[in-house]
């Protein structure tokens, strides 16, 4: 059974914005380090430590989104990375006297907070925020992780002046000196993901596995600029990698339920499959009606790479783009988002 608090905040949610209904969102700075949109992206992302062919480094580039950690190099000597960060790293502009950083933190637009974790072990992200905002295209969510403090409650309407927490270390793997705010601006795979994911899942349908980021860097810089970003227009500068092919009975899609402008087709057809387009990152691009059947999700197509699409793919598409096809992991992804809501015999399903 989904709990109160989830379904007090998805009511919420949806009532959001009140009046005239949701228009394009200016995407604020969640701190005060703004120099991202000067060109300094030394000064904005935090580093990592590397040690590659012997040599090591702290690359700043590697706090960026994208497949943009873990290099490696393809047979032709191409310098590649095989890790997937799914946000991007603002290093903090104070610190206290013993290190720790000061910086507050503050949505990046007007919001509903959705979920918020203050116990820093259940979780890589530590302590973590999520901020519900509606827009023409549904409601997207942005993430801030690894706070040292959480400032915000569940429910609570936020704008870009108050604050959900302190930025921290808090979270695997990050120490004092490479403390940061790690911000994702995502897409929610299935808002049942409640009901049918592992038991051990903390976090319900706020669980990062269930939550799909875009690079929040071009809507920061615009939203600087005072640009509204319209998501159907942001959504056609993303570049398709793969694309896999559905069966299709009819039934609705809770993905295209909430965020119909990713669907390229007649609406009156009824389509025998659906073509799903990915980006590299696993971003789903759209969703196009197909009349060729499938018995199972195949991919279709597959841009050519001087490595195993496997390397490249977040471990979801194999062997090369000429026999490209899911792994196990991309298959139970491609599913997660064709899933319906889990049914029991006193439960009727959801109109």
């Amino acid at each position: 059974m989904r709990s109160a608090i989830v379904q007090l905040c998805m009511a919420l949610i949806a009532a959001l914005p009140l009046g005239a209904g949701p228009v394009n969102l200016v995407y604020r700075f969640p701190t005060a380090n703004h120099a991202l949109a000067n060109g300094r992206g030394a000064d904005f992302l935090m580093y990592c430590d590397r040690n590659f062919e012997g040599v090591r480094s702290k690359p700043w580039e590697a706090g960026g989104y994208g497949m943009v950690r873990n290099p490696f190099r393809a047979s032709d000597g191409t310098l590649l990375y095989s890790h997937l960060h799914e946000g991007i790293d603002i290093k903090p502009m104070r610190r206290d006297t013993a290190g720790e950083p000061q910086d507050h933190i503050h949505p990046v637009a007007p919001g509903v907070v959705a979920y918020v974790s203050e116990q820093p072990g259940l979780s890589n992200y530590g302590r973590y925020v999520v901020v519900a905002h509606k827009v023409p295209e549904g409601t997207i969510y942005s993430l801030y992780a690894h706070l040292s403090r959480v400032d915000c409650k569940v429910g609570q309407r936020v704008g870009t002046g108050n604050d959900l927490g302190i930025m921290g270390h808090s979270g695997a793997g990050i120490n004092k000196e490479r403390s940061h705010v790690h911000l994702e601006i995502c897409l929610m795979i299935n808002s049942a993901y409640d009901t049918f994911c592992l038991p051990n899942n903390k976090h319900g349908i706020y669980n990062g596995l269930n939550l799909v980021g875009i690079d929040p860097s071009p809507l920061l810089i615009a939203g600087y600029e005072g640009k509204p970003v319209s998501l159907t227009e942001h959504w056609r500068t993303l570049k398709e990698h793969y694309r896999v092919r559905v069966p299709y009975h009819g039934e609705r899609i809770d993905i295209l339920r909430r965020h119909p402008f990713l669907y390229h087709g007649n609406n009156s057809s009824r389509p025998v499959a659906l073509d799903i387009a990915f980006s590299a990152e696993g971003v789903p691009l759209g969703f196009y009606p197909s009349n060729q059947a499938v018995q199972k999700p195949t991919v279709i197509r597959c841009t050519p790479s001087p490595t195993l699409q496997q390397n490249i793919t977040v471990n979801r598409v194999k062997n090369s783009s000429k026999d490209a096809a899911l792994t196990a992991s991309g298959l139970r992804y491609v599913e997660q988002f064709l899933r319906q809501r889990a049914v029991t015999p006193n439960q009727a399903p959801a109109s």
